[in-house]
C-alpha cells in the first residue's frame, strides 16, 4: 500500500446502527479501511445525496452488519493506493463512486475539517478529477451519471428521439443532457411536475417537455412523431404508473431502458403485476433493466468487460462535465451532519426534494485547497 500521510484509524461516519433502521440516519465509528489490490482510498472532500442511500438504511436489502456508513458518491484527494493501482497516485484530485456493498464516506463532524471521512473505491471506478471541476460538482457526478451512462451510451444512436421522464430528477437531468449534448439525439423529450423541474429538463437540453399531471404525454409524444413514438425511453422516475405511460410512448422495435429493479417491483418488499411487457411485447419492443446495484450484489456480473465500461463511463463523466456538455445541477448544498443529510434525504424519500442534486460538503478545508 503506497501512502505519504498520516491516515487515522477510524473515523466518524454517518449511516446506519442497527439493520433496517430507516431515517434518521446515526453518527457511526467505523475503521477507514487500508486499500489493497485495485483499490484507492480518499480522503473525501464532498460527496452528493442519492434515493440508494435512503433505501439502504430502511431495507438493508444487501445484507450489510452494521455499523454501515453512507456517502457512495467520493470526490477528494488519494491518500493511499493498493499494489495494483496505476494512473492516479497519492495527493491527486479524483472523483469516484464506492462499492455499493461497501462503506461510503460522509464525515460527521460537519464539514469542518476535523477528522473527515474516508472511503475506498476500485479503480475502475476513479477518475482524475479535472482542474476546472469543483470537488463539489465532481461528487454529484459518479452514480447519477453511470446510471444514465450505462442506459443512454450502448442505445442512443445519432438523430435517434429520446423520451426522458423526470428530466428534473437526480438522474434524469444528467440523461437530458446525455442525449441532446454528447450522444447527438435528434429530438429529446422529457417531463416533470412542478415548473422547476420542468425548467430543468428544458435547461438541460430537452425541446419538448410536458406536465406529467396534466398532459397525456403518449398522446402528445404520438403528436410530435407522426404516431411513430420515440427511439429510446429512459426512464428513471421509479413509478409503476409512470412506467405505465412511458412503455406506451416506444415506437416499434424501439427500447424501454428502465432503472433499478424495474416494473412490479419498484417497493422491493412486494412483487405486483405489471402490463408493462405486455404492452412492449404488442409493440416488438426491448425492455432494457439498468441496475448498478446488480454488479455489487451479483459479483459474476462484475466482470473485465463491465469494468472496462464503467472506467469510460467515469472518465467520460469527468471529461464532459469539464466540457461543459454534461453538468450537475446542484440546487442545494448541506454540510455533512447527521441532521442536514438525513433532513435532506427525508425530503428526497418523500418526493419533496430539491431539482437536479443536493451535494454534500465533508471537509470544507479540502475544497476551498483545490
Amino acid at each position: 500500500m503506497q501512502q505519504t500521510q498520516s491516515i487515522p484509524e477510524t473515523y466518524l461516519g454517518v449511516g446506519y446502527t442497527r439493520d433496517k433502521a430507516g431515517l434518521p440516519l446515526e453518527a457511526v465509528r467505523v475503521s477507514v479501511p487500508r486499500p489493497t489490490g485495485d483499490e484507492v482510498l480518499i480522503r473525501v472532500a464532498a460527496s452528493s445525496l442519492n434515493p440508494l442511500e435512503y433505501k439502504l438504511a430502511d431495507l438493508n436489502f444487501m445484507g450489510r452488519t452494521p455499523p454501515v456508513a453512507l456517502g457512495l458518491d467520493l470526490a477528494g484527494v488519494v491518500a493511499a493506493v493498493g499494489r495494483d493501482v496505476s494512473g492516479v497516485s497519492v495527493g491527486d484530485a479524483v472523483a469516484a463512486m464506492a462499492d455499493l456493498n461497501g462503506d461510503g464516506g460522509w464525515s460527521a463532524t460537519g464539514g469542518s475539517g476535523g477528522e473527515g471521512g474516508y472511503a475506498v473505491s476500485r479503480r475502475f471506478l476513479t477518475a482524475r478529477k479535472p482542474p476546472s471541476l469543483s470537488f463539489r460538482d465532481a461528487a454529484a457526478l459518479p452514480m447519477a451519471f453511470l446510471s444514465a451512462f450505462a442506459g443512454l451510451y450502448p442505445a442512443v444512436q445519432g438523430g435517434d428521439t429520446v423520451y426522458v421522464p423526470g428530466g428534473g430528477g437526480g438522474v434524469g437531468h444528467l440523461a437530458v443532457q446525455m442525449a441532446s449534448r454528447a450522444l447527438g439525439a435528434g429530438l429529446v423529450i422529457s417531463s416533470g411536475s412542478t415548473p422547476q423541474s420542468i425548467a430543468l429538463a428544458r435547461d438541460s437540453g430537452a425541446q419538448h417537455v410536458f406536465d406529467y399531471k396534466r398532459e397525456d404525454i403518449p398522446a402528445k409524444i404520438a403528436g410530435l412523431t407522426s404516431g411513430r413514438g420515440v427511439d429510446v425511453v429512459f426512464d428513471a422516475t421509479y413509478s409503476e404508473q409512470g412506467f405505465v405511460e412511458t412503455a406506451k410512448t416506444v415506437r416499434r422495435g424501439g427500447s424501454w431502458i428502465v432503472l433499478g429493479v424495474g416494473p412490479g417491483r419498484t417497493t422491493r418488499l412486494v412483487e405486483t403485476h405489471s402490463p408493462v411487457d405486455a404492452i412492449l411485447a404488442e409493440r416488438g419492443a426491448e425492455h432494457v433493466n439498468v441496475n448498478l446495484l446488480r454488479y455489487f450484489s451479483e459479483p459474476a456480473t462484475l466482470d473485465s468487460e463491465a469494468q472496462a465500461f464503467l472506467q469510460r463511463g467515469m472518465a467520460l463523466a469527468m471529461e464532459w462535465a469539464a466540457r461543459g456538455l454534461v453538468v450537475p445541477h446542484i440546487s442545494q448544498t448541506v454540510d455533512s451532519t447527521v441532521e442536514a443529510i438525513s433532513a435532506a434525504l427525508q425530503s428526497l424519500k418523500s418526493g419533496h426534494g430539491a431539482v437536479g442534486k443536493v451535494a454534500v460538503i465533508v471537509d470544507h478545508g479540502l475544497t476551498r485547497e483545490k
